[in-house]
């Protein structure tokens, strides 16, 4: 698995493409069929994956997420509960990744793999 990672608008469904996946393979399910598992952190709004769902998760080819740990803190505590249960998240996947590629302006920067 690839674990795609980066801020808004950072490029990371371009670089998707660029690997030679369509739109039509990215869904935002993680029961979907798709090889292609967008917006992580949406998933992650209302609790942390089960065990099962991590596994499904980890199976696809790909898995992009936003960064959502940089910046300012949010004073809000559901909001740095999820922030911290995106970071975990990521975390695990990326132990599990055969690559892990943050975009920067657009340009891929191998972090793992």
């Amino acid at each position: 698995m690839v674990l795609v990672i980066g801020g808004i608008a950072s490029g990371k469904r371009t670089y998707v493409r660029s690997l030679g996946f369509s739109d039509d393979q990215m869904d935002a399910s993680v029961i979907s069929d798709a090889p292609v598992l967008v917006g992580l952190e949406d998933l992650l709004r209302t609790g942390d994956l089960d065990e099962q769902q991590m596994e499904v998760v980890a199976r696809k080819d790909v898995v992009v997420c936003c960064e959502v740990g940089m910046g300012v803190v949010p004073l809000d505590r559901d909001e740095r509960t999820w922030r911290e249960r995106v970071g975990r998240t990521c975390t695990e996947l990326a132990a599990r990744s055969e690559r892990v590629i943050r975009l920067v302006c657009g340009i891929p920067v191998t972090i793992k793999g």
